[in-house]
């Protein structure tokens, strides 16, 4: 899925969801470039606003399901060249 981070207000919000999921690793990815989408320097570190494709490293479904709905406001649909 890909998210629209628009300020650091966002990336913070963002940061406090993906710690809530313990069980996975979730980065984020632009272009080359991969963070881990738990850390909010690494948030940060791309120029804000940004679409960030998330990749989620879980086979538990329902996780991935639960964390999906919880980034729901900052998503973009995935052909968006935002």
């Amino acid at each position: 899925m890909k998210i629209r981070l628009n300020s650091s207000a966002d990336a913070t919000t963002v940061v406090s969801i993906a710690n809530k999921f313990k069980d996975c690793d979730i980065d984020g990815k632009f272009g080359r470039y991969i963070i881990d989408l738990k850390s909010i320097l690494g948030v940060l570190s791309f120029e804000l606003p940004k679409t960030i494709e998330v990749v989620i490293q879980s086979d538990d479904s329902e996780l991935i399901e639960d964390l999906e709905h919880q980034l729901g406001l900052w998503r973009v649909p995935d052909d968006s060249s935002i």
